[in-house]
């Protein structure tokens, strides 16, 4: 009888190879979209450090980081602002950073629980991902006065959409 259950196991457990996914950190993108002044931007120096298992997403570990000075709104002045004490501190704070708490869904669309650290301040954010079958497509809306970054006086337009595109085989 013992014999039958482990085989009976061992057959069911074979259906359902892990999907660990290598991504493909040079082709990462992580971009950004400022609402209320219609600035586009993204980060570069992409580096995945988590586990992911189409197969076990609740076990699996979305995590990640990108160089603050990478910062780029196609404008080299706005940019280099950016990158300065008063708003991202890439000096002091070389990396933004993330690691999710908890993720749920199927394969084809998710969500990602966790934590986005800028400038030494974590906040929680709630990531919805899709995946079609080469590219996990994952966005996030943050309000950048939680992390003390203040281009606005009137926190309501701080609005910043982030989104990133992790390619993997």
């Amino acid at each position: 009888m013992k014999k039958h259950l482990l085989i009976a196991l061992l057959v069911t457990t074979s259906l359902l190879p892990a999907q660990v996914l290598d991504i493909i950190e040079d082709e990462a993108k992580v971009a950004f979209h400022f609402v209320d002044d219609e600035v586009d931007g993204y980060f570069e120096g992409f580096s995945f450090t988590g586990r992911l298992d189409l197969n076990d997403l609740s076990n699996s570990v979305l995590s990640g980081s990108v160089e603050t000075n990478t910062i780029d709104t196609n404008n080299w002045l706005r940019s280099r602002h950016l990158r300065a004490k008063r708003y991202f501190n890439a000096k002091d704070f070389p990396k933004l950073t993330f690691k999710s708490t908890a993720i749920s869904g199927t394969m084809q669309s998710f969500r990602v629980d966790g934590t986005l650290e800028i400038k030494g301040i974590k906040n929680t954010v709630v990531w919805n991902f899709t995946n079609d079958g080469k590219t996990l497509v994952g966005t996030t809306t943050v309000n950048t006065t939680d992390f003390q970054i203040e281009i606005h006086n009137d926190q309501q337009r701080n609005k910043t959409v982030i989104s990133i595109s992790l390619p993997y085989r």
